[in-house]
């Protein structure tokens, strides 16, 4: 006779979790994206310390977390727009930091893990607003080239506020869109996320302007009154501190006579010289030189493809708000006669992404050859990143610590401190962790 097999009793919990899996693994687009995901955080942590920068921003970042955790001196503005402008971000990326620093013991390496942080927060934006705008395919082709771009690597590894631009904007972008989409419920998020925006930088001035210009879409309703009425506040609960500080230090003179300095009024010429600029965004994505140069027409291919193959009432309202994502900054920049940076304009980085993934991804379902060199491409494309990548070093925490600060505390020869020099926080962080000199530049 056969033996009877004893069955073992599985647990409600265990039986979830075993539906959740057996869930997910059915998706293989999200398997996909989880091992993506895996894939991502490997090429933001490998090598820390010799790929990661540590340099004046992340020393100015640096010496504000330590004024606050040991000096307890709480600053009402982050750091500032543009240098001696007067004009001051808000100050909560600087609190954000100081969380780390703290759990770190302000060891510089907070730096690092702040900037792998933020590159998870942009994972995961690009594959929500992809998805919940188009589908699975397109957020899919979004993070492929996101995540082994080497540019994309390289700026996601600089921990400084400009890192949660693109994935800040992208949000400001679907929660916009949602808005004109009949759903004011989203002018809540709309606001918190534009208020947190200016904390971070002064390209923070875009979103409030595609919003005005937005208006005329948005649903004409009693709900849509309510919810601006309780967005408003959410979003200067952000900026309290900011006028707090400028009425207390009187700095509107200054911001004024910037603002004056280098307002030059609009001139088509201008604007025509700085339309490389404008759509620079394209760069990180694309590996070809000579597919640089007809970046340009990248909106206007997708606006061609986009208007062939959506059929939905709301097609206008979002190719609107494309538009706007690259007009706003570009006709501000071309007023503007200051120096840039190709970063200012990381406003519409991952609305760039957005048109290239769709692109590819409106070829590769056409058919099985298409298919194939799609996928031959984007397969190329990512060891072609991934070859340049592994080389990459920068100066590091590493090198600063062989080189110079090690053996000055070795030896006891002094750093003398020196703003934005990353050997002088180096050398404070040293001296107090090995000598317990709880400050040496008192």
């Amino acid at each position: 006779m056969k033996k009877k097999v004893k069955k073992t009793k599985i647990s409600k919990k265990e039986n979830k979790l075993l539906n959740l899996f057996n869930k997910v693994w059915k998706d293989k687009v999200l398997v996909a994206v989880i091992i993506l995901f895996v894939i991502e955080l490997f090429l933001r942590c490998y090598q820390i310390d010799i790929k990661n920068p540590f340099g004046y921003d992340q020393v100015d970042n640096a010496w504000a977390a330590k004024n606050i955790i040991v000096n307890h001196r709480y600053p009402l503005v982050g750091m500032v727009a543009k240098t001696n402008s007067g004009i001051y971000i808000g100050p909560a990326y600087y609190y954000l930091i100081s969380v780390l620093y703290f759990v770190f013991n302000l060891n510089p390496v907070a730096s690092a893990v702040m900037a792998i942080l933020t590159s998870i927060f942009t994972f995961w934006s690009i594959y929500f607003v992809f998805k919940k705008i188009f589908n699975q395919g397109i957020a899919l082709i979004g993070l492929i080239i996101n995540t082994f771009a080497l540019p994309a690597i390289i700026f996601d590894r600089i921990q400084w506020p400009v890192d949660f631009i693109p994935g800040l904007s992208l949000l400001i972008f679907y929660f916009l869109y949602r808005v004109i989409q009949g759903k004011p419920k989203n002018i809540i998020y709309l606001a918190l996320s534009i208020g947190f925006f200016f904390n971070i930088h002064f390209t923070a001035i875009f979103a409030p302007i595609v919003v005005i210009l937005s208006l005329p879409l948005f649903p004409r309703t009693k709900e849509t009154l309510k919810y601006i009425l309780i967005g408003i506040p959410l979003f200067f609960v952000w900026i309290v501190p900011n006028i707090i500080y400028t009425i207390t230090s009187k700095t509107s003179s200054s911001n004024a006579s910037y603002i004056d300095t280098y307002y030059h009024g609009f001139h088509l010429r201008r604007m025509m010289q700085i339309i490389g600029d404008a759509f620079i965004q394209f760069d990180p994505y694309v590996f070809f030189d000579w597919i640089k140069k007809i970046k340009p027409f990248f909106p206007i291919l997708f606006l061609i493809v986009y208007l062939k193959r959506e059929t939905g009432r709301d097609k206008f309202k979002f190719l609107y708000l494309v538009f706007l994502w690259f007009m706003v900054p570009w006709i501000i920049f071309t007023v503007y006669s200051g120096e840039m940076s190709d970063y200012y304009f990381a406003f519409n980085r991952f609305i760039a992404l957005m048109i290239i993934a769709y692109i590819l991804y409106s070829v590769f379902i056409q058919n099985l050859l298409t298919k194939i060199g799609i996928s031959i491409f984007l397969v190329i494309f990512c060891v072609l990143n991934l070859i340049n990548f592994l080389p990459y070093k920068d100066v590091g925490l590493k090198k600063r610590y062989e080189e110079n600060v090690m053996p000055a505390v070795s030896a006891n020869r002094r750093i003398e401190f020196q703003v934005g020099v990353p050997e002088s926080y180096l050398y404070y962080y040293k001296m107090r962790e090995l000598k317990g000199v709880e400050d040496v530049y008192k």
